[in-house]
């Protein structure tokens, strides 16, 4: 919106010429409250999809993959690495966790670097430090190297990519950005597939330097999505429309009409920054339930990740039944993510309702498993996690869309990645240390269930304030 805002004379004797001068803009979106990252656009977003949107969702698919290439590559190594480097378990493990850390604590600048390079260049950045990372870190002789590599290069890369990636996506759709998010985070789970039994195979053939260098090759096919991004125009957003202007009051040379416009205008202008004050500060509290309902879902799924095995053992089960346990339900979790786009794109369910079904349904099965002890429950329970983690993933991000608008999706997506970092900073230790002072997996898993359940007050605040 425009808003004419005449400056007062500072002096009695200013000239009629300079009265008529063109009166100062500021220059404010219709309906958008100010925020730290500007102004909210929610009505700019481009064309549904085309070409640029799916070259966007190859790069956030190519970009999940390559992630847990990085991750899921170093942990497998860890055994090796330990007798390789001299160095202690727990060491190299840390190294794994700081690089997921690093790539939280730089989210917050994806926003920033993409818009000025753009998105196809950062991502090309992005494959290569990736890459470097994998490829010098088969050189290195000390644990101290490789975290250095790991941390600076591969985090920073995957906090960034990740961020710029997800944007680029939800700019291009709008009808069908459910079906196209979910389509792209199948990524994580194709990496979890494959990256296990490739690097297996590489560290039996080639030995550990060999596995990092094939393992940074392959992560450089990375660099080939930015270049695709850069060489496909990326849809522009229509701003034709976004602005409109109030009505110009009428110049006069008669001085009371002149004071009685410089009125009118001040009084506007104090409504309207009034009106936006408000509108900025429900803004900012919605962003906070979405970064609720992300981080609580986000830990709720880590701690499972980390805990569920030696849980099904402690309920009785071996070994292999965990592991396959855990197969099925990652394919559960893929299922969910493409399935999740096709029920609220084609109108059978509104993200709304699925959020919170899946809310309950994983909360539940949480709070059930520590508690089962036959095959089939307990493979009934870990499919419900993992098929609603499946959906809720794919989910908040549409939510995060619907509630603050494609403008801000990148500073959104920053600022909660970096919330879940320091979450599980501060609290991932928090399962653990309940089961060393109870001996049991059951109150851990109370605590998680009840976790997983938070997002449901935050989730029914959201749609009350969108009515």
């Amino acid at each position: 919106m425009y808003i004419s805002c005449p400056c007062p004379p500072s002096t009695s004797s200013k000239t009629l010429e300079q009265e008529s001068q063109p009166p100062r803009t500021l220059f404010l979106h219709q309906n958008s409250p100010w925020t730290m990252s500007g102004v909210v656009s929610n009505s700019l977003e481009g064309p549904d999809g085309g070409r640029p949107g799916w070259v966007a969702v190859l790069a956030l698919w190519t970009e999940n993959l390559m992630e847990t290439g990085i991750t899921k590559g170093l942990g497998i190594m860890l055994p090796i690495l330990q007798i390789q480097l001299t160095s202690q378990m727990w060491i190299i493990g840390w190294i794994a966790s700081l690089t997921i850390a690093t790539s939280g604590f730089v989210a917050p600048f994806g926003g920033l670097v993409s818009r000025r390079f753009g998105a196809g260049y950062v991502m090309m950045t992005c494959g290569v430090m990736m890459s470097a990372a994998a490829i010098a870190g088969s050189f290195v002789e000390n644990s101290l190297q490789l975290a250095l590599l790991y941390t600076l290069l591969a985090g920073t890369a995957i906090g960034i990519s990740s961020v710029v990636a997800k944007e680029a996506v939800g700019r291009c759709f709008t009808k069908n950005y459910a079906t196209a998010n979910g389509i792209a985070r199948t990524g994580y789970s194709v990496g979890l597939i494959v990256f296990a039994p490739l690097v297996q195979l590489f560290l039996n053939t080639y030995g550990w330097r060999g596995t990092m260098l094939l393992v940074g090759a392959i992560t450089m096919h990375f660099v080939a999505s930015g270049a695709v991004m850069v060489a496909t125009r990326q849809p522009e957003l229509d701003q034709s429309n976004a602005y409109q202007t109030l009505p110009q009051t009428e110049r006069t040379n008669s001085s009371s009409a002149h004071e009685s416009t410089l009125r009118s205008h001040r009084s506007s202008l104090r409504n309207f920054v009034s009106k936006n004050f408000e509108a900025g500060l429900l803004l900012n509290a919605r962003f906070w339930l979405v970064a609720v309902i992300s981080c609580c879902t986000i830990y709720a799924y880590l701690m499972w990740i980390v805990y569920f095995v030696s849980q099904a053992q402690s309920n009785g089960f071996t070994l292999e039944e965990a592991g396959s346990f855990v197969t099925i339900a990652g394919i559960a979790n893929l299922f969910g993510k493409i399935s999740q786009g096709l029920i609220t794109d084609r109108g059978v369910m509104s993200s709304w309702t699925l959020v919170a079904v899946c809310i309950v349904m994983s909360s539940v099965s949480y709070l059930a498993s520590s508690l089962l002890t036959s095959f089939w429950p307990m493979m009934t329970s870990a499919v419900l996690i993992l098929f609603s983690d499946g959906v809720l993933s794919c989910q908040t991000d549409v939510l995060v869309k619907q509630v603050l608008g494609v403008e801000l999706l990148a500073g959104a997506f920053g600022w909660i990645g970096l919330k879940v970092t320091l979450l599980l900073v501060a609290l991932g230790f928090l399962p653990g240390l309940v089961y060393d002072l109870t001996g049991s997996y059951t109150a851990a898993f109370l605590l998680i269930g009840s976790v997983q359940a938070v997002p449901l007050v935050p989730l029914l605040m959201l749609r009350y304030s969108q009515r």
